[in-house]
């Protein structure tokens, strides 16, 4: 009997044990958590590791900010990255990198490069700005390159306590794709410990000229021989 509950308490202590994971957990706007180490989990948040992080090329309220902290929710594979930039010059730019890891800790994600650019499109730009600690900005138009569509962007980022935070105001070219701009699209949406306030995106085109709509056209068409129809009835004297 003293074998059996023996048995049995070892089993369950390894299950806790195998149960239990450990996450670097670290907020900071201005030092890298590299060199942090990783700590026990929470129970009610010992799923999966997040790791995150946002910056700004010249250098903003958000010169490096990243966050890395333990989750309940689930990844949606072993290893899931998501990454985008937002391009507002050829040498201004907001990055944004967040990689969720199921039942491990997250490495930096300062590894997750961002992807080489293709050629420069000739029908797509967009207005490029930003501005810190506001709700808009005004700047110049940016053509962008392929696969990039425009997008307009309000994230705030807060401290460990969240007693202070900091917001960035970002429209550009971006690579961002479909499916994180359905996900992050609407207002004050959490990911990776970043509040997107706004995320908007749109495929605009707007060097091609807009087409007069067909229904107008054919209706002025027609309205032109009704009138063309009138004026020879008067001159051939058939109208009353």
């Amino acid at each position: 009997m003293k074998g059996v509950l023996v048995a049995g308490i070892t089993a369950v202590l390894v299950v806790a044990a195998v149960e239990s994971l450990s996450c670097v957990q670290c907020n900071s706007w201005e030092r890298s958590c590299v060199n942090s180490t990783a700590s026990e989990c929470p129970s009610h948040a010992s799923t999966s590791c997040v790791s995150s992080s946002a910056s700004s090329s010249p250098e903003t309220a958000i010169r490096l900010y990243q966050k890395m902290f333990c989750s309940a929710e689930n990844c949606s594979e072993e290893t899931h990255v998501t990454a985008f930039t937002v391009h507002v010059s050829a040498t201004e730019h907001f990055r944004f990198v967040s990689r969720c890891c199921q039942g491990k800790d997250c490495s930096n994600t300062s590894d997750a490069l961002d992807p080489p650019r293709k050629n420069v499109s000739s029908n797509t730009e967009c207005l490029a700005c930003y501005e810190s600690n506001g709700t808009s900005c005004s700047g110049n138009r940016w053509k962008c390159y392929e696969e990039e569509q425009c997008v307009f962007l309000v994230a705030e980022f807060k401290n460990v306590t969240d007693t202070e935070s900091n917001s960035l105001v970002v429209n550009g070219c971006s690579n961002v794709s479909n499916a994180t701009c359905q996900f992050l699209s609407g207002e004050n949406k959490t990911f990776g410990g970043v509040i997107f306030r706004k995320f908007e995106c749109a495929n605009v085109n707007s060097l091609t000229p807009t087409s007069t709509p067909t229904t107008s056209h054919n209706m002025g068409f027609k309205a032109s021989l009704s009138l063309l129809a009138f004026a020879s009835l008067l001159l051939l004297g058939l109208w009353p």
